[in-house]
């Protein structure tokens, strides 16, 4: 899993959602629901969003639970290989 994904990952979360976070605060491997980052469940869905338009992926029904957004490296290493045909 490339430390590129993760960092646009981190500059979505800090440069496109609303949350008062610093790139270097996100550590990827914390939960990013409020027991971690803090993200909650609409500001989750809006990354959902800007994840799919960054990156030209969609997500099916099955792809989004939980797990997948357990931290961000689960998401990177999903999205590496969505984007990766």
């Amino acid at each position: 899993m490339s430390q590129d994904m993760l960092n646009k990952l981190k500059d979505i979360i800090v440069n496109e959602l609303d949350v008062n976070l610093k790139r270097e605060d996100i550590d990827e491997n914390v939960s990013l629901f409020e027991e971690g980052i803090g993200l909650d469940s609409v500001t989750i869905m809006e990354f959902i969003s800007l994840i799919e338009a960054n990156f030209s992926i969609q997500f099916s029904e099955e792809e989004l639970d939980f797990e997948m957004f357990k931290n961000l490296n689960t998401l990177a290493s999903f999205i590496v290989s969505k984007t990766v045909v």
